[in-house]
C-alpha cells in the first residue's frame, strides 16, 4: 500500500478512534461527577404553555395559550402514548435503546467508521443522547453555528446519556423524551404535536401518524416530499407497507397547515377573566352542559349580537357565562346597561315588605285612550295588575313612595341607585338581583370560581319576595308545565334585555340587532326548557308568613280572587283610595320652553301641584325653592334638566318629576 494512504487511515483512525478508548476508559470516572435532574424535576418543569378551564366536575371548558414561543401541552404519561408510536419511534431512533447502557457501541462504530470513508456523515445518538442534548442547551446540535455537535459534545452527551441511564429506568427516559422532543416548527412534544397536525391524543394515534411523528424527529422542518419519503422508508423498515400511502397523504394534507384552534373552546369569555399564566388548569362553578345550552340559543338565526348567564339559586354559582356566540367576539356580559323596567319587582316588594301596599291595593294608572273630563280623571288598576303588566306611571308611584328607600336597599346587592338617572348593570349583577327573588330575598353575589360557603345578606323578606314571584308568573309558561318569571325590557327595537327564574335557575340574556325584541323571549324559555328538560320546574313554596284570602274589589274595578297577603294585612274589600298629591307641572318627562325670557326678562313658569296636604313645598334638584309654601310658584326657568319634587311637611316626597328647560344661556 502507497506509504501515503497508509499515513491517511492512521491519521484518521488516531483522529476519530482514540477518543472513543478514551470514553471507555474514563466514562467511569466521569459519570459519577455527571450532574443529572431528577425524571420528577423535569417533568415538573415542562409547564404547559396553554392554561385550561375545567368545568365543575373537571370536564375541559377552553383553553387559552400564553407562551407564543412554543406550543407545548401536558405531560403524557408513557402508558398512554399509541404502541404504534413507541415502534415507530425506536425504529427510526434507537432499535437497541432497551439493549445498551446509554451509548450504542455498536452503532457509534459504525458511524465512525462510515464517516472515516463517506463525506456524507452519519449520527449515531441514542434516544439517551438526545433527550441528554434536550435537558442541556449546551449539548444541543449546533451551538455557535456549527451544523453538527463538536467532538467535546459529543463526549459529553454521551456521557450525560451514561449518566440518565444510571438514575433514570429505561421507561422514563423514553417518556420524557417523547414530551421535550421538538417536531416541528413551535410543536414540542408529541402531545402539540399530535394535535396540531392530526387532531388526535397521543393514544389515539394510528400508524400512519406514527410513522409521520417517528421521521419528523430527525429532520423536524424538513420538506414535505422528504418527509412522506421517509415515512415510506420507514414502513418498509418496521414490515407496514400498507401505512406508506396514508402516512405520504397526511403529510400532504397537513404537515405545513398545523392547527392553532384551542382543543376547547366553550367558554372563552370566562377563560378570559379566569386563566392568568400558562399552566393552570382552574376548576370554575361553570357546568358543561349548561354552557353548551347556552352557546347553542345564542347561535339562534335572527338574534344577532347575544350574550347571557345562567346562575344556580340555591348557590349563586354562575352555571353558564356565554360572552358572545363565539370566542373572537369581545366579552358582551360585563358591559353596563339600562335595565329600564326590570326593577320593578323590587319596588313592589319593598313596597310590601314595609306594608305600604298589598297584592290588591289599587294604584294610578292614567288614561290613555282620551283626554281627562276633569284634571283628577284617573284610572286604577291593582297591584298584581300593574306589576305584572310592567306599567310604568304605577311603578313611578310605588319608587317615589319609598322615597330613597329602593336605593338604600339596592346597596345591600353592593349597587347604588343613580337619583333621576336609569340604573345600568352588567348581566352579572342583574342576574344575581333576579335570582334573590326564588332564593326567599336572600342576596349573593353571582361567582365563577367555587369556594368557601357565603353569608347572604337580605335583600327583601321572603314573604314579599313569593308574593312578587307569585305576581309574575306567566301562566302560559305554568300551563305548558314550566312555572317561571320572565320579565324584558327593550330601549328600542334593536335591543332587548330578559331577565327571569324558575325554582332551581336565573337566566339573562341581552341581545342586539336582527329580530331581537321578537327573539329574544323565545330564546330564554328555550334555554330554562332545556335546563329543565330533566328536572321538573315547580312553583315556589309560600314561606310561614304570607296567607291567602278572598278579595272583592268595589267598585268592581276587578273581579273577586283570592289574593296572597303578608300576615296582617289582610283585606276582603278594596275601594278607591283617596287622592294622591301629584305634580300637575312640568309632567315627567316634559320639555319646557322658556324662549320667551329673550323678549321678556319678566317671564315665569308656573309650577302646579293638586291635593297637596298643608305645609307642602317644592324642591328642585335638591334645594328648597324661596317662597315655595302652597300649591303653585312661580319659577324662573333656567336651561337644562332638573329634578323637581313635591314635598310633604315633614320633609318627605310626596311626588317627583324631571323635566329639561329650553332657555336661553345666560
Amino acid at each position: 500500500m502507497h506509504p501515503i494512504r497508509v499515513y491517511f487511515i492512521f491519521d484518521l483512525l488516531i483522529r476519530h478512534l482514540f477518543p472513543l478508548v478514551l470514553l471507555l476508559v474514563v466514562a467511569p470516572l466521569a459519570l459519577a461527577a455527571q450532574p443529572v435532574p431528577g425524571f420528577a424535576e423535569v417533568r415538573a418543569g415542562a409547564r404547559p404553555s396553554v392554561a385550561v378551564l375545567l368545568a365543575r366536575d373537571g370536564t375541559p371548558l377552553a383553553e387559552r395559550r400564553f407562551d407564543m414561543g412554543v406550543r407545548r401541552l401536558e405531560w403524557i404519561s408513557l402508558n398512554s402514548l399509541s404502541p404504534a408510536l413507541k415502534e415507530a419511534l425506536l425504529a427510526a431512533e434507537d432499535k437497541r435503546f432497551f439493549e445498551h447502557s446509554g451509548v450504542d457501541w455498536r452503532a457509534f462504530a459504525g458511524s465512525l467508521w462510515h464517516n472515516l470513508w463517506y463525506d456524507r456523515k452519519r449520527g449515531a445518538s441514542t434516544l439517551s443522547m438526545q433527550l441528554a442534548g434536550l435537558l442541556d442547551p449546551e449539548l444541543a446540535l449546533g451551538q455557535d453555528g456549527a451544523p453538527r455537535r463538536s467532538l467535546g459534545q459529543k463526549w459529553n452527551q454521551a456521557l450525560a446519556a451514561q449518566a440518565l441511564e444510571a438514575r433514570w429506568t429505561k421507561e422514563q427516559i423514553l417518556e420524557a423524551y417523547l414530551n421535550l422532543a421538538p417536531f416541528r416548527g413551535d410543536l414540542q412534544g408529541v402531545h402539540a404535536a399530535s394535535r396540531a397536525l392530526f387532531g388526535k391524543g397521543p393514544a389515539e394515534l394510528g400508524r400512519p401518524e406514527a410513522l409521520v411523528l417517528a421521521v419528523l424527529l430527525r429532520g423536524p422542518n424538513a420538506r414535505a416530499e422528504v418527509v412522506a419519503r421517509r415515512a415510506c422508508v420507514l414502513a418498509e423498515r418496521i414490515n407496514a407497507p400498507s401505512a406508506c400511502a396514508p402516512a405520504q397523504r397526511l403529510v400532504m394534507a397537513s404537515l405545513d397547515r398545523p392547527s392553532g384552534a384551542p382543543r376547547w373552546d366553550l367558554a372563552p369569555h370566562a377563560a378570559r377573566l379566569l386563566l392568568h399564566q400558562a399552566g393552570e388548569r382552574v376548576v370554575s362553578t361553570l357546568d358543561a352542559e349548561a354552557q353548551r345550552i347556552l352557546l347553542g340559543a345564542l347561535k339562534r338565526p335572527g338574534l344577532g349580537e347575544a350574550a347571557g348567564v345562567i346562575v344556580d339559586n340555591g348557590s349563586g354559582d354562575i352555571l353558564a357565562y356565554a360572552g358572545g356566540g363565539d370566542g373572537v367576539q369581545p366579552d358582551l356580559i360585563a358591559q353596563p346597561r339600562n335595565v329600564g323596567n326590570l326593577l320593578q319587582p323590587f319596588a313592589y316588594g319593598l313596597a310590601l315588605e314595609r306594608r305600604l301596599l298589598t297584592a290588591a291595593s289599587l294604584v294610578e294608572e292614567p288614561l290613555s285612550n282620551h283626554a281627562p273630563t276633569v284634571p283628577d280623571d284617573r284610572s286604577w288598576v291593582s297591584v298584581r295588575q300593574a306589576l305584572a303588566g310592567g306599567m310604568a306611571d304605577p311603578a313611578q308611584t310605588v319608587v317615589r313612595m319609598l322615597g330613597d328607600g329602593l336605593a338604600e336597599r339596592l346597596r345591600q346587592a353592593d349597587l347604588d341607585l343613580p337619583r333621576g338617572n336609569a340604573l345600568e348593570l352588567g348581566l352579572v349583577p342583574l342576574a344575581g338581583l333576579y335570582r334573590s327573588l326564588p332564593a326567599g330575598g336572600q342576596w349573593l353575589a353571582p361567582r365563577l370560581l367555587p369556594g368557601i360557603e357565603r353569608q347572604p345578606r337580605r335583600l327583601l323578606k321572603p314573604e314579599a319576595a313569593f308574593i312578587v314571584s307569585e305576581i309574575l308568573v306567566d301562566p302560559e309558561r305554568e300551563a305548558a308545565g314550566l312555572p317561571s318569571v320572565y320579565r324584558e325590557y327593550a330601549s328600542d327595537g334593536r335591543e332587548a334585555l330578559g331577565a327571569g327564574y324558575s325554582d332551581r335557575f336565573t337566566v339573562v340574556l341581552w341581545a342586539s340587532g336582527g329580530r331581537t325584541s321578537a327573539a329574544i323571549g323565545h330564546v330564554w324559555q328555550d334555554v330554562l326548557g332545556a335546563l329543565h328538560r330533566q328536572l321538573a320546574a315547580h312553583r315556589l313554596t309560600p314561606p310561614p308568613g304570607v296567607v291567602s284570602a278572598l278579595v272583592v274589589f268595589e267598585p268592581p274595578i276587578e273581579t273577586p280572587r283570592r289574593e296572597w297577603f303578608i300576615r296582617g294585612t289582610e283585606l276582603e274589600r278594596v275601594g278607591l283610595p283617596r287622592s294622591l298629591p301629584r305634580i300637575s307641572y312640568p309632567t315627567n318627562g316634559s320639555l319646557v320652553d322658556a324662549m320667551a325670557l329673550v323678549g321678556d326678562p319678566s317671564f315665569r313658569v308656573s309650577l302646579d301641584a293638586i291635593h297637596a296636604p298643608p305645609g307642602a313645598w317644592w324642591r328642585l334638584n335638591g334645594e328648597r325653592l324661596v317662597g315655595s309654601n302652597g300649591l303653585r310658584l312661580a319659577w324662573r326657568p333656567v336651561a337644562g334638566r332638573h329634578v323637581l319634587d313635591l314635598m310633604s311637611a315633614e320633609g318627605q316626597i310626596l311626588d317627583s318629576a324631571i323635566f329639561a328647560v329650553r332657555a336661553p344661556l345666560d
